[in-house]
């Protein structure tokens, strides 16, 4: 077999491979013992037929196809080790005639890593804006603590449903008298002024009693995911089957007690508020690194191929679907809810897939030419930070992580290659959420905004 990279276009390797008589029969032969078990000959039991005579009869064409899967792959992959090449994505093959008993010719055309021109990142300027910690936060939280360990009590046959509580309703849609798809529902929960429903559905609950019905009068939004329904007025047939409504307990002494490690409110606040404060202090860290990556990369020269960016468009698109599935929710409802659909969000995020894949290139690059280096030392305490967070023994921790340490030390070495940029930035942070000259994913409310629970509190009970 033979090999030769004829050019190298921007970021696109054109590759021309020729596989030799020999090889291409290895492929036939593979193709035939495919075929002859899927096809008849008049006389032969499948899988019987000589090769011969099923060429003879169905053309030798029919090999063609399965020959060239099982033999080109291989080719190509031989290919790259005598070029000696690092591609990047999934090549694209021109293939011509292809003759038995003849050499067979073809080309690959593949993305490799592109070519990155670093800029002078001395002094690079960006501003953020200030983020504070509010006492508004910190009671934001007690507040949404409050509403986690409410106690849920059942109303009874002569107490209304209100705004907050819950309702378990049967319902069924119509339009113009006729029930619709998708329009029907029983023992729904539906927690009222939670905007969950059309807009106007939950209103018409508010003062319902246990057992009461009543036909809700609605109209679907114009741009309602359901073309079908955009737009039209509709009648729900509801029936009141529950009403629970949330006792909310003081904040107290003792609600700190039962729901935390604390035994005062005041230690409670403190422990929110310094929780609060580490998290301002990561999100200041996170933006700061973002834009000055950003920044950068504005003095870079890269040119991407059109096949980097499908990759990453690509592994967003998956990240996403991972992220949804986590909530129950297919892509297909996703695109359906946020009124889209795939080909269109693709297109949507492909500006930040070739935003994030410069960034790597550009950050790989600057690895490269400051020879950064991982120490043990450094590796050990990545890994016992890993350890703390998973709840396992430092060992049990670097067994699982093992496989991944070439890994871990490049991500470890572009983290200093981030450090190295943010070192020589100037940075300016301004008061309110109007800093100027950042970039659109820098952008932020100059305040804190929680992620997930940070305070350390008991596991949480089922109350009655």
């Amino acid at each position: 077999m033979e090999a030769r990279l004829e050019k190298i276009e921007g970021s696109e390797a054109h590759i021309q491979i020729s596989v030799d008589a020999a090889k291409m029969e290895e492929g036939f032969e593979y193709a035939y013992r495919k075929v002859v078990k899927q096809v008849s000959v008049p006389g032969f039991r499948k899988g019987r037929v000589p090769r011969q005579l099923l060429e003879a009869h169905y053309g030798k064409e029919i090999l063609y196809q399965d020959a060239l899967e099982y033999i080109v792959p291989l080719a190509y992959a031989e290919a790259l080790t005598m070029i000696d090449i690092e591609p990047i994505a999934q090549p694209e093959f021109d293939i011509e005639d292809i003759n038995p008993g003849e050499d067979f010719v073809f080309k690959a055309i593949v993305a490799v890593k592109p070519e990155v021109k670093l800029g002078d990142f001395d002094g690079l300027e960006i501003t953020i804006p200030v983020l504070e910690v509010k006492d508004s936060q910190v009671e934001q939280r007690l507040e949404d603590m409050q509403q986690r360990y409410a106690v849920v009590e059942e109303k009874n046959e002569d107490e209304i449903a209100l705004l907050g509580d819950t309702v378990t309703i049967d319902f069924e849609g119509f339009i113009d008298g006729i029930a619709f798809e998708g329009g029907k529902g029983e023992d729904y929960p539906l927690e009222l002024g939670s905007g969950s429903f059309i807009p106007g559905f939950e209103q018409q609950l508010v003062g319902l009693k246990l057992g009461e019905q009543k036909d809700v009068e609605v109209t679907f939004p114009d741009e309602y995911h359901a073309e079908d329904l955009a737009g039209k007025p509709a009648v729900f047939k509801v029936l009141i089957k529950k009403i629970t409504t949330k006792r909310v307990r003081e904040l107290n002494d003792e609600f700190a007690q039962e729901i935390s490690e604390f035994d005062t409110m005041d230690e409670l606040r403190a422990d929110i508020k310094k929780n609060l404060e580490t998290m301002r202090d990561n999100q200041r860290k996170e933006m700061i690194q973002q834009a000055v990556i950003d920044k950068a990369v504005g003095k870079c020269e890269i040119e991407l191929p059109k096949a980097v960016i499908d990759v990453q468009t690509e592994n967003m698109m998956r990240q996403l679907e991972q992220r949804m599935g986590s909530q129950g929710i297919s892509l297909e409802q996703y695109f359906a809810i946020t009124n889209s659909n795939k080909e269109v969000f693709a297109e949507s995020i492909r500006p930040e897939a070739e935003r994030i894949a410069k960034s790597n290139f550009m950050l790989e690059k600057i690895v490269e030419e400051k020879g950064f280096e991982i120490t043990d030392e450094e590796i050990d305490k990545y890994i016992e930070d890993v350890a703390n967070g998973m709840g396992l023994e430092p060992e049990e921790a670097r067994e699982r992580l093992q496989g991944a340490l070439d890994n871990i030390k490049m991500s470890l070495k572009v983290e200093k290659a981030i450090e190295s940029l943010v070192e020589k930035a100037i940075i300016t942070e301004q008061s309110g959420n109007t800093a100027a000259n950042q970039s659109e994913d820098t952008k932020a409310e100059a305040e804190v905004t929680p992620t997930a629970e940070e305070v350390k509190v008991e596991p949480e009970e089922e109350k009655e």
